[in-house]
């Protein structure tokens, strides 16, 4: 009885397999890059339009206000491109990020895909529809939460936490690294923060100052990888 084993294929056959066609990686290092700089503009401009009265967001008021639903249209597109350039944006950046650079990239999506993209599609879809009619309007609730539920409260709360410690880390590792122009990776950094800090909602100003930030920097990333796909050399040199 004889028996044969499979050989590896070598590093120089491997290079040698036929490309079946698709877009090059700078391709779609490019595209990556546009999905970046459309979700950032996209997210600032929905942001500043979204309708805040009596300082709550998500009232009946604000779901009905002027504005809506077109503004959290503008975020809910917004966010999708974010979510497809994400992965590319890694990708361009990965020999200048190292593991805290992949870790809040993780998180970042993970927290784009889970909190900002849920908690949309609940106010495009279920929220706003409800707040139109005056026989289910009084289903929303009136703690600035659109559901009266804790679950969702707790979810939107920690997404939140978890989007502004990815943004952390992994502008964090882009300044360290010297991995993009220092003052983008500094308004990755601050991103979130906005979000969390203790100052009175306001109609334009407050949804402006939580977008603008990290919708800024992504969209200079963006900017950037389209039209240094192969990546920015200049940044990358030792001190």
């Amino acid at each position: 009885m004889t028996t044969t084993q499979a050989l590896l294929p070598t590093s120089a056959s491997l290079t040698d397999v036929p490309s079946v066609g698709g877009p090059s990686r700078e391709t779609v290092l490019r595209m990556c890059g546009a999905a970046l700089s459309i979700g950032g503009a996209l997210c600032i401009a929905g942001g500043t339009a979204h309708p805040i009265v009596a300082g709550k967001g998500h009232s009946v008021e604000a779901l009905t206000g002027a504005g809506t639903p077109i503004a959290q249209v503008l975020l809910g597109v917004g966010t999708t491109c974010l979510i497809l350039g994400l992965p590319g944006m890694y990708a361009w950046m990965k020999p200048r990020l190292g593991t805290a650079g992949f870790i809040g990239a993780v998180l970042y999506l993970l927290g784009n895909i889970t909190t900002a993209a849920g908690h949309l599609a609940i106010e495009i879809f279920v929220a706003h529809p409800l707040a139109s009619d005056p026989e289910t309007a009084h289903l929303i609730a009136d703690n600035d939460n659109m559901i009266s539920s804790t679950a969702f409260l707790v979810f939107n709360n920690g997404g939140g936490l978890v989007m502004m410690l990815g943004m952390a880390m992994l502008g964090a590792s882009m300044l360290r690294n010297r991995a993009v122009p220092k003052w983008i990776a500094i308004l990755t950094m601050i991103g979130m923060v906005g979000f969390f800090l203790p100052i009175p909602a306001v109609q334009g100003l407050s949804g402006f100052l939580w977008e603008a930030p990290r919708g800024i920097a992504v969209a200079a990333i963006g900017v950037l990888m389209m039209r240094r796909p192969q990546g920015l050399r200049r940044w990358a040199k030792a001190r």
